[in-house]
C-alpha cells in the first residue's frame, strides 16, 4: 500500500510539472512599448485634437460605460474579442501631464490576461479636466503564426467627462431595492453602482448590475430612477434620446412592450418604462441571447411603455 500511495504522488507531482510547463511554453504577444513612445510624459499627447499619435491606435471592442462620466463616476473599461489583454492599462492626468497605471481584470497569464478584460477607473477631479479625457489599452490577438496587435500600438479611448453633475447623491444602500444582486441562472452577479447621471436637463440615479456567464458573456443593466413618471415619458419620447430606439425597435416579449436594438458599438440593448424608472439591459455580443436577465428584470419591473405616434 506504500508503494501504491508513493506512485500515486509521484504521478500527481509528474502530471503538476506538465501543466506547469504547459503553461510557462503557452505563446503569449511581445510586451507592450511605453504609452507616449520613448517616454510616459505627457508632453507625447501635444497636438492630440488634431490627429492619432503615431504610437497610438483607434480603439476597437473596447467599451467604456458611462461615456461621458462625471466627478465620482467609476468608469468601467471593458476589452472584448482579442486572445489576449495587456493586464495593465493607463489613463491620462491631465493635471499633472504623465501617464498612471491602472489595473485590468481577467483571467491572468503572466502579464497578459487570456480573452477579455474589464477594469475600473474612478474619474477624480485632480487627474481629469473637463472635456476630452484619455486612457489607452493594448489588446492581441493572433491571425495565423502572427500576432495582431494593432501594429504594436496603444489603442487610444477618448472619455468626456462631464464635470460635476447635480443630481441628488445615490445612496449605496438604495442599490439592492433597485436591481437585482443574486444569481439569475446561468449568470453570476460582478458587481452593483449607483451613481449620479443626467439626460439633457433632468438629473436621474442611475443603479448598475454587471452580470457574467461562465462562457464569458457580460451583461450590464442600468436602472434609471427619475423623480416622476413626467419625466420619464419626457426622456423615452425626446427624438434626441429614445423615441426613434422605441419606434423601430418596438417588440412584444411575452406580454410586454420592450425596444431591441444594437448600439453604436453593436451591442445587443432592451430597453423600457416601469413607473419612474427606465430598465436598460445591454449585452455584449450581438449575437448573444440574455432572456434570462431581461425576464427577471421585466418581473421586477413590469413594462408599462406606449409606443410613440410615428
Amino acid at each position: 500500500m506504500k508503494e501504491v500511495f508513493i506512485m500515486k504522488k509521484v504521478f500527481a507531482l509528474v502530471l503538476l510539472f506538465v501543466l506547469l510547463a504547459a503553461c510557462a511554453n503557452e505563446e503569449l504577444p511581445p510586451s507592450p512599448p511605453a504609452p507616449g513612445g520613448d517616454s510616459i510624459v505627457g508632453k507625447a499627447l501635444a497636438g492630440m485634437a488634431g490627429a492619432m499619435p503615431a504610437w497610438a491606435a483607434a480603439s476597437k471592442n473596447v467599451m467604456v460605460t458611462p461615456a461621458q462620466p462625471y466627478y465620482g463616476d467609476g468608469a468601467i473599461i471593458t476589452v472584448y474579442d482579442y486572445d489576449y489583454v495587456y493586464s495593465n492599462g493607463y489613463l491620462f492626468n491631465s493635471k499633472s501631464r504623465t501617464w498612471e497605471k491602472f489595473a485590468l481584470q481577467g483571467e491572468q497569464v503572466k502579464e497578459w490576461i487570456k480573452g477579455g478584460a474589464l477594469g475600473t477607473v474612478p474619474i477624480d477631479a485632480n487627474k481629469f479636466s473637463v472635456g476630452s479625457n484619455y486612457l489607452v489599452v493594448f489588446a492581441c490577438t493572433t491571425t495565423g503564426s502572427e500576432w495582431d496587435c494593432n501594429g504594436g500600438k496603444w489603442m487610444l479611448v477618448t472619455l468626456n467627462v462631464m464635470g460635476s453633475a447635480t443630481g441628488a447623491i445615490p445612496e449605496m444602500a438604495d442599490v439592492d431595492e433597485f436591481v437585482l444582486n443574486k444569481e439569475i441562472f446561468p449568470f453570476t452577479v460582478m458587481s452593483t453602482l449607483a451613481e449620479k447621471d443626467n439626460f439633457l436637463d433632468l438629473n436621474v440615479i442611475r443603479y448598475d448590475a454587471k452580470y457574467n456567464e461562465s462562457k464569458g458573456l457580460l451583461v450590464l443593466v442600468h436602472v434609471f430612477e427619475f423623480n416622476d413618471r413626467v419625466e420619464v415619458d419626457k426622456t423615452i419620447l425626446n427624438p434626441e434620446l429614445f423615441r426613434d430606439i422605441v419606434i423601430k425597435g418596438w417588440q412584444a416579449y411575452k406580454g410586454h412592450n420592450v425596444a431591441l436594438f444594437l448600439d453604436q458599438t453593436d451591442h445587443r440593448v432592451c430597453i423600457w418604462t416601469s413607473g419612474k424608472v427606465i430598465v436598460y439591459v445591454e449585452t455584449f455580443d450581438n449575437g448573444a441571447a440574455n432572456k434570462e436577465i431581461i425576464e427577471a428584470y421585466l418581473e421586477k419591473y413590469p413594462s408599462d411603455m406606449v409606443k410613440p405616434a410615428g
